[in-house]
């Protein structure tokens, strides 16, 4: 049975739940994250990424990453893209990285796609951001490609994929 991927309010994973992003948690959301790699590095700007956060667009699924009722980061995910989805945005507050919440994302991610008989799971990460791409490759991505100078001069985005 065919069951459209990202159309529930909200999500249960093990270590936390999903829930649609509210406007004014954008705004909140966005102080933050500009404060954090690897918005900081890229120079985005508080508005920048509060608009991106909750301007309409009807292919991007944007959740805060809830535990306890506090929300620990958030996830954006543009589908469909590419005979699959695009992680476009994971955050977890560093108070909460190292604790699963990433990991939880990306296998409910995967889930929901498969479910959906979609074989790819993409995202970029920035070339400097060490990371969030040892995370990737520990979570089963491969790089694919390489965009220089993408959104800052000398920096690249690298194009990863996970292939479900």
């Amino acid at each position: 049975m065919y069951k459209y991927p990202f159309t529930q309010p909200n999500y249960t994973l093990n270590a936390c739940n999903l829930r649609l992003l509210t406007p004014d948690e954008a705004f909140t959301i966005s102080q933050s994250l500009v404060k954090m790699e690897p918005w900081c590095t890229l120079g985005y700007s508080a508005d920048t990424l509060s608009n991106y956060l909750h301007r309409p667009d009807a292919l991007l699924y944007r959740y805060a990453l809830v535990e306890s009722e506090k929300i620990v980061g958030l996830m954006c995910v543009r589908y469909p893209w590419l005979r699959g989805a695009c992680l476009e945005l994971l955050a977890i507050f560093p108070s909460q990285q190292g604790k699963g919440s990433g990991r939880n994302v990306i296998n409910w991610l995967e889930s929901e796609l498969r479910e959906n008989n979609l074989r790819n799971l993409w995202t970029l990460v920035s070339s400097f951001n060490l990371d969030a791409q040892h995370f990737y490759q520990k979570v089963g991505f491969i790089e694919v490609g390489q965009f220089d100078d993408f959104i800052v001069a000398d920096y690249a985005e690298l194009l990863l994929r996970k292939v479900l």
